[in-house]
């Protein structure tokens, strides 16, 4: 197999499907290219009764278990009933993970999964080997409007991490596809969630939350993914500059430390005036992160010390929103809690869900993470996320 994305068929995602569907043609199959922002496959096949779904994955890295489920899922659903069988074929190879549920298939499983070669498409299920030749032509395609989100934080412990990943959970259970790109030289992303978190939907097809590293990050690589997430480091300048530029929201987590409300402040301030060097466009959030309330009387006085740090800002920035924590923060919980103490007693083994499991039929981190994408959807007032 070629090493290097640079071959010709796989520079990019127009190349590498263009590829696969004249391999598949050559074949005996008559292919189809699915329609615009078709969710769930891109190219359906068919030969005499069959008719196939073919999910083609353009990727740097490995394929990830969530990204199989998710094609899985889709077969599984009302739309995917009518096809007799679902081929996932990708650039690369497939990760521990993906090789132990494609493993955990019988042989009566919809889904086959392969690697497309210069001249065929070998399954590392032992399910499909086409050997055909040729290149491929290129056929331009358009990309659909991506929602890039970044989540900034000015110092440690302020929840940055689980704030990205929360939030891609409740974007996903709204029925969006996220992309999280770990952007942070720790990497504590994937200690988090590993390599992505497949969210079941039991009314239609599930929603898919996949981690990429920063070197495996391409637009190509997650094009069923509506909203990134760039869970950004620390040091404005170790984040890519094409990826800040391209940011529609930016939120940073802060807390009502008493001592700390103002120093924070002053230095989130600094991080805006950054931000905008960069990138004049995107809506700025400040959000409060493991609120514990304090009592009114107290409350009063921290709110009234937390709106006096950015009241400078604010007056020059229509994009700047100081999130008032009446109306949303993220309140601190059990459910959270707990779900760190899993990563700390389990640093081999990333959660499998996030903190999202209803306890007496609430959860506060669920509904938090909900209000927080409901806000900033309708503070901005651009109707991104709406508009899918």
């Amino acid at each position: 197999m070629p090493s290097s994305l640079e071959q010709e068929y796989i520079q990019d995602f127009t190349h590498f499907e263009q590829h696969v569907a004249k391999l598949i043609y050559r074949a005996g199959w008559t292919v189809e290219t699915a329609k615009p922002n078709q969710r769930g496959y891109d190219l359906v096949v068919k030969k005499g009764n069959l008719v196939g779904a073919v999910q083609v994955k353009w990727l740097k890295s490995n394929v990830t278990a969530p990204q199989l489920l998710s094609f899985a899922n889709f077969l599984d659903s009302d739309e995917g009933q009518k096809f007799n069988f679902g081929w996932f074929i990708t650039t690369k190879g497939f990760g521990g993970p993906a090789q132990a549920l494609i493993r955990s298939w019988d042989k009566n499983s919809k889904i086959r999964c392969g690697i497309a070669l210069e001249n065929k498409l070998v399954g590392v299920d032992s399910m499909i080997e086409i050997d055909v030749g040729g290149n491929t032509g290129d056929n331009p395609e358009n990309l659909s409007k991506k929602v890039y989100f970044g989540v900034f934080t000015c110092k440690g412990g302020v929840g940055k991490t689980t704030v990205a990943a929360h939030l891609a959970g409740a974007l996903a259970l709204q029925g969006f596809n996220v992309a999280i790109v770990d952007l942070d030289p720790e990497e504590n992303l994937q200690k988090l969630v590993g390599d992505g978190v497949f969210v079941p939907n039991p009314k239609g097809v599930g929603t898919n939350i996949q981690v990429f590293q920063a070197e495996n990050w391409h637009e190509d690589s997650a094009r069923d993914c509506q909203i990134v997430i760039c869970d950004c480091s620390p040091a404005l300048e170790r984040n890519p500059e094409e990826l800040v530029k391209r940011l529609d929201y930016c939120i940073i987590p802060t807390t009502l430390n008493p001592l700390g409300i103002n120093k924070h402040g002053k230095v989130i301030q600094e991080t805006v005036r950054e931000i905008r060097e960069i990138n004049k466009n995107a809506h700025l959030f400040v959000l409060v992160n493991n609120f514990k309330d304090p009592g009114i009387r107290r409350f009063k006085l921290l709110k009234d010390v937390y709106f006096d740090a950015y009241k400078e800002i604010s007056k020059i920035d229509d994009k700047f929103h100081c999130i008032d924590p009446e109306e949303v923060c993220i309140r601190a919980s059990d459910l959270l809690y707990y779900w760190g103490i899993h990563i700390l007693e389990n640093p081999d083994n990333p959660a499998s869900r996030l903190a999202f499991d209803l306890i007496g039929g609430r959860c506060y981190p669920r509904e938090d993470f909900i209000s927080l994408a409901d806000y900033i959807e309708t503070k901005a007032g651009i109707g991104v996320l709406r508009s899918y």
